[in-house]
């Protein structure tokens, strides 16, 4: 009874450091101090294969001169990149495809068929069919493709243009009877996509595949696989919209010298949150935010390359003035390294939420944007208004935009929503992404908070900092 005591009265006092005291905080607390002793149940929570977990990458590419081509030539960028990377991030296997029925399952993959969304149709056959290029021809010609009978495809490529607010869905075109491709590639614009699902990989695996295809498609283009032919083809038709795509507003740009670190960045986030979240008020703290985090020692060479945990972090506020920056940046570090260690908060609810005795696919109905709404209060301070991620890779890739779904979607009753802030970074060069629904959800939404941002970002005290 002591030990419980002292876990359950250690866990709130966590929830109450970043959002105040509530009397719920116990009723939580108390539950999770109970199961968290529990064995731990197999069975990755955080996602269950749904629409919301989508994300993309994605940077500037010259459009192809011969696009059927370019999909193809992708594709085996693809399929050469996964088995590179297949077996080096630790649970995330990508030779993989999906199998969604009361929960959603990994199955492996011989990386054999590709799909091809054109249009209306989705051409399905095996990457090194030689008669590929003719059925991709008569689909843009407007010919039915035959009902594929063969394995479930690693890889949905889209071939046209897709709006960059539901891009991250494109894997989705060649799902059929619940079964599909976690990986799509695309284009939205200027930018080459490459979409995935977070049941399979993270965001450090993510960007290190996307600059893998990129190296594997210059090579291509410098003749390894292509025939450096130039086909006429009718013009391509509009790709047909993904069903259950949910839009977001995104806004990106390169960033120029040092990337922005991860700490000043949330300092940031959490001062327009508060603004956004309470103007005129006297709120003690911002709303939440999460801060997605590496688990293990800093000096494990393979922590990135796990699956992250999260840690959550707010700003205070006094008289509707905020901390200083270095007040943060110690609580909020301390915070990251309790994470890392597995004893903080986060790392703890979830090894409850493993434990607890429940239905796999229930227990990750809670990690979702779906989530019933009587969780609300608690996922306003578990998943936060706000998730700031700084992805820094060892693979060259060119400045890139992120974009994945935030913790909730913004309704008539909570107009706020929530946002991703993302920066991509490989050493050289990095790109920061603003996306979201609600404050975010339209481009100029996400616009204008990149903006503003990137103002706070550059105050003096704030800009060394960041470049240090």
């Amino acid at each position: 009874m002591r030990s419980w005591i002292r876990r359950a009265a250690e866990l709130r006092g966590e929830l109450a450091a970043v959002a105040g005291d509530d009397p719920r905080w116990w009723l939580l607390a108390g539950g999770a101090a109970i199961a968290e002793r529990w064995p731990p149940r197999p069975g990755y929570l955080v996602s269950d294969a749904e629409p919301g977990t989508d994300t993309f990458i994605g940077h500037r590419a010259a459009p192809p001169a011969d696009p059927l081509r370019d999909a193809i030539d992708r594709a085996r960028a693809a399929r050469a990149a996964l088995r590179e990377l297949h077996g080096t991030l630790p649970g995330q296997p990508l030779a993989v495809t999906i199998a969604r029925g009361a929960r959603a399952i990994l199955e492996p993959s011989a990386l054999d068929a590709a799909a091809f969304a054109i249009g209306r149709y989705c051409v399905i056959a095996a990457l090194d069919d030689p008669t590929l290029p003719a059925q991709l021809a008569a689909a843009v010609r407007g010919t039915a493709p035959p009902r594929w009978r063969g394995p479930t495809p690693f890889v949905c490529v889209s071939i046209g243009d897709d709006p960059i607010e539901t891009a991250r869905h494109g894997h989705r075109r060649a799902w059929r009877d619940g079964r599909g491709p976690w990986l799509g590639l695309g284009r939205a614009g200027e930018l080459a996509t490459v979409s995935t699902c977070h049941l399979v990989v993270d965001g450090y695996g993510h960007a290190s595949l996307t600059g893998r295809i990129h190296a594997l498609l210059e090579a291509a283009a410098r003749g390894a696989w292509s025939h450096a032919h130039h086909a006429h083809h009718a013009a391509l038709p509009p790709l047909a919209p993904v069903a259950g795509a949910v839009p977001l507003g995104v806004a990106w740009q390169e960033l120029v010298g040092p990337g922005v670190r991860a700490l000043p960045l949330a300092y940031a986030v959490g001062r327009l949150l508060h603004r956004a979240a309470a103007p005129g008020a006297g709120a003690r703290f911002s709303p939440t935010l999460q801060i997605p985090v590496a688990p293990g020692r800093l000096d494990d060479p393979e922590r990135r390359r796990r699956r992250a945990t999260a840690a959550i972090v707010s700003v205070r506020f006094a008289a509707g003035e905020p901390e200083p920056l270095e007040r943060f940046e110690a609580r909020a570090r301390d915070v990251l390294q309790r994470e890392t260690q597995g004893v903080g908060l986060c790392a703890r609810l979830l090894a409850a939420a493993s434990a607890a005795p429940a239905p796999l696919a229930w227990k990750r109905r809670g990690f979702s944007a779906a989530r019933p709404r009587w969780l609300d209060r608690v996922s306003d301070v578990l998943g936060g208004r706000a998730c700031v991620s700084r992805i820094r890779i060892e693979t060259a890739l060119p400045p890139s935009c992120a974009v994945s779904s935030p913790s909730r979607l913004a309704s008539p009753g909570d107009p706020l929503g929530a946002c991703v802030v993302t920066v991509v970074d490989d050493g050289d060069r990095a790109a920061i992404t603003v996306c979201g629904s609600g404050l975010a959800g339209s481009s100029a939404g996400a616009r204008g908070l990149l903006d503003d941002l990137l103002a706070l970002t550059a105050e003096p005290g704030v800009l060394r900092r960041a470049m240090t």
